[in-house]
């Protein structure tokens, strides 16, 4: 070989069904990637939502207020507790023992509200629970610390089965 010799040149006509098939390509693997978050989003979106409401009634709430100052009960002042019972009340598949090996977590917290959530142990069903310290229980509770934890809403969330 020679200094001389030259490659030869190769035509737009030549590189263009390259340059086609690799577009084609990546239109088809997009495609396929927007398929497949579209099923995704599917299958994770196919929840079943019941929300309990508990019916607030005054005297009863200030009634259980006195009862506990009364040193009986002293788990309403918990709002863990409370958030137990509640879910015992909400569903009564549950024994003492099922109750306290459900995973718990607090999803949100403050003076006068709780949310907390238990998970049952297979992940197909959530329980959101909702307990409120309502302020007129405070004359009779003294304090706010005091001031027992009544549930307001139990939401229960049901994933279908995964495949």
């Amino acid at each position: 070989m020679n200094a001389t010799t030259q490659f030869p040149r190769r035509t737009f006509s030549a590189i263009l069904p390259v340059i086609l098939r690799i577009a084609c390509s990546l239109f088809l693997w997009t495609l396929g990637a927007s398929a497949m978050d579209i099923r995704v989003a599917q299958i994770q979106s196919k929840e079943h939502r019941v929300v309990v409401n508990f019916p607030i009634d005054r005297a009863k709430a200030e009634d259980l207020q006195r009862w506990v100052n009364d040193g009986h009960d002293p788990w309403c002042r918990d709002p863990q507790l409370a958030a137990a019972a509640a879910l015992r009340r909400v569903s009564s598949r549950f024994s003492e023992y099922e109750l306290a090996s459900l995973p718990v977590e607090l999803e949100s917290s403050q003076k006068t509200k709780a949310v907390y959530t238990f998970h049952s142990l297979d992940g197909r069903t959530t329980y959101r629970i909702t307990l409120r310290r309502y302020r007129f229980l405070l004359p009779s509770a003294g304090s706010l610390h005091r001031i027992i934890w009544i549930p307001e809403t139990a939401e229960i969330i049901t994933r279908a089965m995964r495949d």
